[in-house]
């Protein structure tokens, strides 16, 4: 499907919890046309709506047009992808449904490779990143935290998403929602690796939100040191970080709400952590190109045996 530039976009919200729920609601309060598709939420938000708690002001959506991905559902122009990548082995099918030719696929995943992957299986389609610096977590059926940040990187798989990106930094900034167009994907994803492998695994590891962690100067020394591996395996890919970014991403992470990373979250729900795309990736990507990531590898090593436990108890 693609939409004439003179019409307002109409977006399918894959995925209803910490980060979909809260985009979801910035759209439908700007007016869009926003179908939220949920799992076991579905009959709670046809029931009681929609709720975001959120220093841009709270919101209760209800009625709310929701679905089981199981259900018939209207087209969109853009579908916004929000579910873990441990799901991503059924994501082609899941997605199928949904994607007719010239349908956006805005991928809000986390991870290393996603993009190529959604391109290979949706040829027909448009696909683009969309990397969100957010800090926000569901607390309940229906129910959205947003504590701090918002902003979405937005970054094009080929041209044809390039030509698009104007017309989704205009509907998201209807939503009073910062964007900004990183001109390549791929130094988009090693930039957004670089927070998430030290703060989503040692959040599990030390069992420690990231006020904790930069509290503690032997936790954000190893944050730090996991960062310079990942700007190392970025290097070796071809897309080097300038000499002040990981500063301002410790200075950021510093001034950011006391948080509880996704993954910090997962764990203590016992639900399968992302350690595929987050830690497997990279470090084959940056293995292929001859750099070693020894720290973020005995990371990832850790998590998969905490995982493999908790998830057993």
């Amino acid at each position: 499907m693609s939409a004439s530039a003179s019409t307002p976009l109409s977006f399918t919200i894959f995925g209803t919890g910490a980060l979909g729920g809260f985009y979801g609601s910035r759209l439908l309060k700007s007016g869009a046309t926003v179908r939220f598709i949920a799992h076991r939420d579905v009959d709670w938000i046809r029931e009681h709506g929609l709720r975001v708690d959120s220093p841009l002001g709270d919101q209760l959506h209800h009625p709310v047009e929701v679905y089981a991905a199981s259900d018939p559902i209207p087209r969109s122009d853009v579908v916004c992808i929000a579910l873990k990548t441990t799901q991503n082995a059924h994501l082609p099918a899941l997605l199928a449904p949904l994607v007719d030719t010239g349908t956006v696929i805005l991928n809000w995943q986390n991870g290393l490779t996603l993009e190529q992957e959604l391109a290979e299986h949706f040829p027909q389609a448009v696909v683009i990143a969309g990397l969100c610096f957010l800090c926000s977590n569901k607390i309940g059926p229906g129910h959205i935290a947003h504590l701090d940040y918002g902003r979405i990187s937005l970054a094009a798989q080929d041209a044809q998403g390039v030509a698009w990106l104007p017309r989704l930094q205009a509907a998201f900034a209807a939503a009073q929602i910062e964007t900004d167009v990183q001109p390549s994907l791929l130094a988009a994803r090693w930039r957004k690796l670089a927070w998430n492998i030290p703060f989503n695994g040692l959040s599990v590891l030390l069992n420690q939100n990231t006020d904790m962690l930069m509290a503690d100067p032997e936790a954000r020394a190893l944050a730090e040191q996991l960062m310079h591996e990942v700007a190392a395996g970025a290097a070796a890919c071809g897309v080097p970080f300038e000499a002040d970014f990981i500063p301002k991403l410790l200075a950021t992470t510093e001034r950011m709400a006391p948080y509880a990373p996704s993954m910090r979250l997962d764990f203590l729900a016992k639900r399968e952590l992302e350690i595929d795309y987050l830690y497997r990736r990279p470090l084959r990507e940056a293995t292929r190109q001859g750099v070693s990531m020894p720290t973020v590898a005995l990371l990832a090593s850790q998590l998969r045996s905490l995982d493999r436990a908790n998830r057993c108890v």
